[in-house]
């Protein structure tokens, strides 16, 4: 997988609670529209992807272990936003995640994620999920004025 191609506009670690990532996504969301990668109507979508990855980073990578930290970076790279989520976890492969019955229960946050975002990987080496959002893109899964 491609490595960062620069220094991170944004980079935060924090604590596995759920109080530490809503602080960590309303700050992350912020930094992404002042630096023009989203615009009001890509915001909704934004926040729903950089939530479930953190959540999922949280409660399933750190097993909701407030002793292991999570860390959230973005990066410009040409014409997209590279996103990495790392937590202490063993890893998984998106790839294996698929849609979810519609009576489930939970198990939708990787599949809405792959809905939203381009290049959805988990990247070994780095042990960190990796997402690529375009600078302002059309939303791909829903409406464009939430």
């Amino acid at each position: 997988m491609v490595a960062m191609a620069g220094k991170p506009f944004f980079a935060q670690e924090f604590p596995s609670t759920l109080e530490a990532m809503r602080e960590t996504v309303d700050s992350a969301v912020k930094a992404l529209a002042e630096r023009g990668w989203i615009g009001p109507a890509q915001r909704y979508y934004a926040r729903l992807c950089l939530e479930e990855a953190l959540v999922n980073a949280i409660t399933h990578g750190n097993k909701s272990d407030v002793c292991k930290k999570v860390v959230l970076e973005m990066s410009d790279e040409e014409s997209c936003c590279r996103i990495r989520v790392r937590d202490e976890g063993e890893g998984f492969c998106p790839d294996n995640v698929h849609k979810p019955p519609a009576d489930a229960l939970g198990g939708r946050g990787v599949y809405l994620i792959k809905c939203f975002m381009e290049n959805v990987t988990f990247n070994q080496t780095e042990g960190c999920l990796e997402m690529v959002l375009p600078r302002q893109a059309p939303s791909k899964g829903g409406p464009s004025n939430a």
